[in-house]
């Protein structure tokens, strides 16, 4: 779907929206509207009004909602589409890391990490940026006391789930490292 396109159903919408103004203000001038009785209250047809011309008028003004509804489901699908042919395709993010040992008591442990879990976000780092672990290191040192955003892929009912953990990394709380765990690389 083009941008071109849906400009030219945009278009054919004010066209159709210009017809129907037009018919409901030619439907005024014969003294009626969508919903004036063509008969008087004793069934008869009202002389006061043209009743053929303001049926046909009605008639066209129902064909012209029905095309414009046909339209606006067009030109949703339309956008729709546009949208999605312009939008990046979603990419699933990739674990990068696997957690070997998790320590009692430890931040890692508060937080809720279990051996085997396999890391896919540890606060902004990923797979695309975490050269070497380096920036893992980096992100530690700068979120100490701060709740720090971790995405893991954990094996529930054998099957993978992503999950979002907190992690609030300190000293004090008993062990020698500010996490209470150890991460290794993926392929190890």
């Amino acid at each position: 779907m083009s941008m071109e396109k849906a400009q030219k159903l945009l278009n054919e919408k004010t066209e159709l929206e210009s017809e129907i103004r037009k018919l409901e203000a030619n439907l005024k001038s014969h003294g009626a509207d969508r919903t004036t009785a063509l008969v008087d209250s004793n069934g008869f047809p009202r002389s006061d009004i043209d009743v053929v011309e303001v049926r046909t008028i009605r008639q066209s003004l129902i064909c012209k909602q029905n095309d414009l509804k046909a339209l606006m489901q067009q030109i949703e699908e339309s956008l729709l589409l546009l949208h999605q042919e312009s939008s990046p395709p979603l990419q699933k993010s990739k674990p990068f890391a696997r957690v070997s040992i998790v320590t009692p008591n430890s931040p890692a442990s508060e937080a809720g990490l279990l051996v085997g879990d396999k890391i896919i976000q540890y606060g902004s780092v990923n797979a695309d940026n975490h050269n070497n672990f380096k920036a893992m290191s980096t992100e530690t040192v700068n979120n100490i006391n701060k709740p720090l955003p971790v995405k893991i892929e954990r094996v529930v009912n054998g099957k993978p789930t992503t999950m979002d953990l907190t992690l609030v990394l300190r000293h004090g709380w008993g062990g020698d490292s500010l996490l209470g765990c150890h991460i290794l690389p993926l392929n190890v």
